[in-house]
């Protein structure tokens, strides 16, 4: 034996035994016919690893060359090598054998005979035979074939004749049934003399029919035993060499493969055989199943991107795959889709068309539809998912309003979140109905002004809101999948929300976005001008965003083997010349491939053969079927050959692109003239030609190719006519329909799409235009503005040359208005100077051109003119009444404050609250106005600023309020405080100006306003923890309302405050980082650039500046540096961001006790801007105190001396004054200046309680690094006063706390 340890060694012959014994055991203990046909699928699921394992040994020896001789080849020789213990367990005949010991195979040992001698070798069919006979005994549980089978090959015609003779009446005539499959061409006629010819023939036929006869028998035997049709054949035609030289087998090799292919195909080795359950007409169908072949490199590709993806939740996550139309692009990801959702992920999925690309974020929206519905019926989702959590999630994290919001773009959110919309409809409460509602909308939806002030707002909204909803869902444990197909096609709006979603994603521990998008589209459709390119390149711009890119190709012959081979359910042996031919013709186009053998099938040149029991061919035939250039050529060929009416069923579906609702089917049944089921049925037709799908909602086709071949069967007169009529007999469905607004964009899109054919009715125009203003505007409200464009494009197009008579003015007004924006927010300058040239040149009141000017002003503010813009405003208030100065004079500072004083003398916070709402449509416009020019005011005209928080007050109490009056009390709080230095006051219309906000609803403004007054109003009076909280609070709601920019000044804020807080340095570094980040993903370079500045100063009390360079992130080789940034923002006059470069320049010198830079820097900062009652404006302040005291003290200059004690007694006065107000922010400041004050003047008792006080108060309000500060100077004091002891006492606890501060830096100084 080759066996090393013969315990090791289990007979195949006893491994069948005992695997046929625990058939029989299985059957036995449930003795169910069902339960019975399970055990023998069992045994031969069994037998079919074992069977592999023997060809694999067998092939090892015939790859080495081995020279057989007949007796080495039997299933006597056989052994199986397994465990010990399994061995003896099974062995053991007194018990239930058990099935885990059958199936520890190890490998095979072949025994050979001691009377080995080689003849010289044995013929590869005699070695086939004698496989085939161990296979035959190994399926049939040990049995020998019947004795035709083994009967030898090589007898004489006579022989076989004779063998025979009795035979062929019992077997029939059905053997020779399609024999055309067979060589015929053998005549032997011309033969001398007619008899000898009629006995060759004779002969022949009979030595067939025993050939055949020997096959059924032995196939007979298989299937009795429950073996399927590919094992059968596997067998048969090793033991029996067929007569086709192209199917024989070549080698073991082959025979390996096939058997590798039958496993690796479950179906074909358990199913369709014509015994089972299998019905004819599936098994007349090709097979091309889910699954892909030729692409296991680009598999492994697709699921090494998905393990990243949900290892690196830090990251965004994209697979880009490339290539023409049926390489298989989507087949690709559908293969990998069992295997993602096994491992938890959730599988979403969606397409976008060439003919429905107008409905606004319709295509991505789908597939959170899909989701939300899978969460309402709990199916289709993976294993472990906890369902109640993630709708609590989802609510938790969208909040009532913004699930109203995103319920417009995924409808099913209405029936998962009943309560909130219940709330929304039915609540008895009139002040909570109008919350949910205003926060519902966005601020700037204020009748016909909608989204006007903030356009860009609304899309940030939204694009925030998918992001918080894919978090929402999506976590390690079950990451989201999403499939975008099509992409080539995607429009826009969908581009800027996918790009939201991968590059603004917040990727932090309280937000995980676990998401891998997988986009395919058509590679040779995309050039560098395409949309999509634009969109590619920002992608893998993006730091933050890890791109994979997969370019499919033409599959190789050997997978169109496969392909064919599989699809047939037949060897790669018997189907390789036919597959040579479909490669040949299909030049590897996988969909090209399928649809000719489609075709192959049609014309009856492929056909399925039952008594054969398989598919059956003639190769010439096949060569010879003339073929298309391309797929869609091949494809619109299949269409027509079908019946008319399937086609004009076709055609009718392929107007709504891929895919169409059945809803919508119905429709167009109900109002067609015929109402009966004649287009469903013609469509189920068609789905039995597998052209189209469909589940219970839709109609689809199989590959957008075919929607595209049944498109073009239409010229395109009549592809015009198909879109209006489609449109006519929709639109009576419009004003009753409870999903209007899809019906409406579907209803119009097919108008238009006539019309760009040609096709109009001169009496619909006017409705036409009008649906068109409607479909404009739905998209503008879900941020859409380029399909809001091509609306009003449209919309105009069906206007009368004379549009702007009375008849039709308010619509022409209105599409222009609408254009105007949709240009504005799309950067489209040439368009937006032509819309509002229209409404400047034709409009015939001064107030139907005020929406118009202030557009204009907004795109002028956008381009930095905002001296223009300002001109633009006053001249529009100018025109409404309200006058300003064309130069604003102090004195007219101090006429508006005092003005305003009495405005507002004797109003209470509910008084505010309680004034009547402003109705007159001017006066709204007007504060509109001023409550734009406030910010352009701020940055280049400061005086007026109280100039205009006069106006909007004065129309608040004369003539109501509109949220915009709360900008008002605000901007009006900032100049009592700045110019009056009235904090009480200032703090108390900032709460007026939330309360106002407050009570309409209005919570973009609210959020804008609390972040104003947290830096420049609160910190004056709460303590500053609480303040920096609200600001980070500030953020998510301004994210939340789509207001980006104000959000990441939020940030910014909030690092300042956090610093100022005293939180440890290593968090304020990381927030330093990912702020940064965050602030660049949301396109706001300006609080990246403030954000990488801080980060860039704390780096440097950590210590840890060494190897990083934060304005890395940047990426701009202009900035490289600090220094660089300040240079261009004095060069620029930017003096906020200077002024910040100076303050945190003299933060950080101040603590590495460089105090001669501090105060040059505090003198820097001074002299760079304005000085206000900002936030750093305070710290500065004591900073700067702090440093001039240190240096009058060691000044022996009396006249320098002087000058540093003045600055410093000025800090101390200041702080006076704020301590009244904020005993906790800056008690402990006012102790340590007066302090340091004493300490300069010698007087030293009372220095030494104002250290001590300064020291306890910081401690008691959490200042950390200030109670480090104080001790610090304390000991400098004791060491100078000559209390050494004590002094190091107190240095001590200084070091303690920096190193809890984590100012490793400023812990080194100290050591040294």
């Amino acid at each position: 034996s080759m066996g090393e340890d013969d315990n090791l060694l289990l007979p195949l012959k006893e491994w069948v035994d005992l695997s046929k014994l625990a058939e029989e055991q299985q059957q036995s203990s449930l003795p169910s016919p069902e339960n019975i046909r399970i055990a023998q699928m069992d045994y031969i699921a069994r037998a079919v690893v074992v069977a592999a394992v023997v060809l694999d040994k067998l092939l090892i020896l015939e790859e080495n060359n081995y020279n057989w001789c007949p007796q080495d080849i039997s299933i006597d020789n056989v052994h199986l090598e397994m465990g010990a213990g399994d061995v003896n367990m099974l062995r053991q005949r007194n018990t239930t054998i058990n099935l885990s010991s059958l199936q520890g195979i190890q490998g095979v040992k072949l025994s050979i005979p001691q009377n080995h001698t080689s003849n010289g070798g044995v013929s590869p069919d005699e070695i086939f035979k004698k496989v085939g006979l161990i296979l035959y005994s190994i399926f049939t549980r040990g049995e020998v074939p019947p004795s035709a089978g083994v009967e030898a090959e090589n007898s004489t015609a006579e022989e076989a004749m004779l063998n025979a003779r009795g035979r062929i009446k019992r077997r029939g005539d059905e053997s020779l049934d399609d024999s055309s499959q067979h060589d015929e061409s053998d005549s032997y006629e011309e033969q001398a003399g007619p008899n000898k010819g009629r006995q060759k023939v004779s002969v022949q036929e009979a030595t067939k029919t025993f050939r055949r006869m020997n096959i059924s028998n032995v196939e007979d035997a298989l299937r009795q035993k429950g073996v399927s049709s590919s094992l059968c054949r596997l067998i048969v035609d090793l033991i029996i060499a067929p007569e086709e030289k192209d199917t024989k087998f070549q080698s073991l090799s082959d025979a390996v493969a096939e058997l590798q292919q039958i496993m690796r195909r479950p179906d074909a080795c358990f199913g369709r055989d014509t015994d089972s359950n299998n019905s004819t007409t599936d098994l007349l169908s090709l097979q091309f199943g889910d699954g892909i072949v030729g692409r296991t490199e680009e598999v492994g590709t697709l699921l090494e991107a998905s393990a990243r993806a949900q290892m690196d939740t830090e990251s965004s996550h994209i697979c880009l795959i490339g290539g023409t139309a049926g390489v298989g692009k989507s087949y690709l990801v559908e293969s990998v889709k069992d295997a993602l959702t096994s491992n938890g992920w959730i599988y979403l999925s969606c397409k976008f068309d060439r003919l429905m690309r107008n409905q606004p974020l319709v295509t991505i929206a789908s597939a959170m539809e899909i989701f939300v519905q899978q969460l309402i019926n709990v199916r289709g989702l993976p294993d472990g998912f906890d369902v109640d959590a993630v709708i609590a999630a989802i609510e938790q994290s969208l909040s009532a309003s913004g699930i109203v919001v995103l319920s417009d773009l995924v409808p099913s959110l209405r029936v998962l979140y009943r309560s909130v919309f219940a709330h929304v409809i039915m609540d008895d409460s009139e002040d909570d109905l109008n919350y949910v509602v205003a926060e519902a909308t966005p601020d700037e939806d204020d009748g016909d002004e909608m989204g006007i002030s903030s356009a860009n707002t609304l899309r940030n909204r939204l694009h925030y809101l998918f992001g918080r909803l894919v978090e929402a869902i999506s976590s390690v444990e079950h990451p989201i999948f999403l499939f975008l197909d099509d992409m080539q096609w995607a429009d826009a709006s969908s581009l800027e929300l996918l790009l939201s979603l991968l590059v603004s994603g917040d990727h932090d521990d309280d937000n995980t976005q676990c998401l891998l998008v997988a986009g395919a589209f058509r590679s040779n459709e995309v050039d560098e001008a395409h949309m999509l390119s634009r969109y590619i390149q920002k992608f893998e711009e993006a730091m933050s965003v890890n791109v994979t890119s997969i370019q499919l190709d033409v599959i190789t012959k050997s997978a169109t083997h496969i392909l064919t081979s599989e699809a047939l359910l037949l060897p790669l042996r018997l189907t390789r010349g036919l597959a040579d031919v479909v490669h040949s013709k299909s030049l590897g186009n996988p969909l090209f491939a399928k649809s000719l053998l489609r075709q192959l099938v049609d014309e009856n040149i492929l056909r399925y053969s039952l008594p054969k029991k398989r598919w059956i061919w003639d190769i010439n035939d096949v060569k010879s079927v003339s073929v298309d250039d391309n797929v869609a050529e091949l494809m619109k060929h299949k269409l027509l050959r079908l019946p008319n009416e399937i086609q004009d069923a076709l055609k009718l579906i392929s107007c709504f692109g891929t895919k169409v609702s059945k809803d919508i089917v119905s429709k167009l049944r109900s109002s067609s003239e015929n109402s009966d089921d004649a287009i469903t049925t013609f469509l189920e037709q068609a789905r039995e030609e597998h052209i189209l799908d469909h589940n219970d909602q839709v109609y689809k086709f199989a590959h957008d190719m075919l929607q595209q071949s049944a498109y073009d069967l239409m010229s395109p007169e009549e592809k015009g006519a198909y879109h209006f009529n489609i449109g006519l007999r929709l639109m009576s469905s419009v004003s009753t329909e409870a999903s209007y607004d899809a019906l409406i964009f579907t209803v119009i899109d097919q108008i238009n799409n006539a019309k760009r054919y040609g096709v109009t009715e001169a009496s619909m125009n006017i409705s036409c235009a009008k649906m068109n203003l409607q479909a404009g505007k739905r998209s503008m409200e879900v941020s859409d503005f380029v399909s809001a464009w091509q609306y009003v494009v449209y919309g105009i197009s069906f206007l009368p040359e004379a549009k702007w008579e009375s008849s039709t003015y308010e619509l022409t007004l209105s599409l222009h208005e609408a254009g105007a924006l949709a240009c504005f927010v799309n950067v489209d300058s040439t368009n937006l100077q032509i819309n509002l040239g229209e409404i400047f040149e034709n409009a015939v009141r001064f107030e139907d051109k005020i929406k118009a000017y202030y557009i204009l002003a907004q795109n002028l503010a956008s381009l930095n003119r905002l001296k223009e813009a300002m001109t633009t405003v006053l001249f529009v208030l100018n025109e409404l009444g309200e006058d300003f100065p064309e130069e604003v004079s102090p004195e007219d500072v101090q006429t508006a404050m005092m003005s305003t004083q009495r405005l507002l003398d004797g109003y209470s916070k509910e008084d505010i609250v309680g004034v009547p709402r402003l109705k007159d449509e001017k006066k709204q416009w007007a504060v509109k106005l001023m409550d734009f020019l406030t910010p352009c005011a701020f940055m280049i005209s400061p005086r007026l600023l109280p100039i205009l928080a006069n106006h909007m007050i004065n129309m608040l109490v004369k003539d109501g309020a509109c949220k915009e009056s709360a900008f008002g009390l605000s901007n009006y709080s900032l100049c009592l405080i700045t110019l009056r230095h009235d904090y009480e006051a200032g703090y108390s219309y900032g709460k007026m100006a939330i309360a106002l906000l407050e009570s309409f609803g209005a919570m973009g403004s609210l959020q804008k306003v609390k972040c104003m007054l947290q830096n420049m109003v609160n910190y004056l009076f709460e303590p500053i923890q609480s303040t920096a909280n609200v600001l980070l609070e500030s953020y998510e709601g301004l994210r939340a309302t789509g207001d980006n920019e104000f959000a990441c000044l939020a940030l910014s804020m909030y690092t300042d405050q956090l610093i100022m807080s005293g939180c440890l340095l290593p968090v304020v570094e990381k927030k330093c980082e990912e702020f940064a980040l965050r602030s660049m993903r949301l396109h706001q370079l300006q609080y990246c650039r403030n954000l990488c500045c801080t980060h860039n100063r704390v780096l440097s009390l950590t210590g840890n500046a060494e190897g990083k360079n934060p304005f890395d992130l940047l990426r701009d080789n202009d900035i490289a540096t600090e220094d660089d940034l300040l240079q261009e923002s004095l060069s620029t006059g930017r003096s906020g961001l200077s002024q910040r470069i100076y303050f945190l320049r003299m933060f950080t010198s101040f603590w590495l006790k460089k105090y001669n830079k501090a105060a040059e820097f505090a003198a820097q900062f001074r002299n760079a801007g304005r000085i206000s009652m900002r936030f750093i404006d305070i710290y500065c302040t004591f900073y700067e105190g702090l440093a001039v005291f240190h240096l009058a003290r060691c000044s022996t200059d009396k006249v320098i001396k002087s000058k540093w004690m003045d600055i410093g007694e000025k800090s101390v006065d200041r702080f006076k004054v704020w301590q009244e107000h904020s005993s906790w922010n800056f008690e402990n400041k006012l102790y340590l200046l007066q302090a340091e004050c004493h300490r300069c003047a010698g007087e030293n008792d009372n220095a030494d309680a104002k250290y001590l006080a300064a020291i306890e108060s910081a401690r008691r309000h959490r200042l950390l690094h200030e109670e480090g500060l104080a001790m610090e100077l304390y000991a400098s004091f004791l060491e100078e006063t000559g209390e050494s002891e004590k002094s190091k006492t107190r240095l001590s606890l200084a070091i303690e706390c920096y190193e809890k501060w984590g100012a490793t830096a400023v812990v080194k100084l100290l050591h040294n």
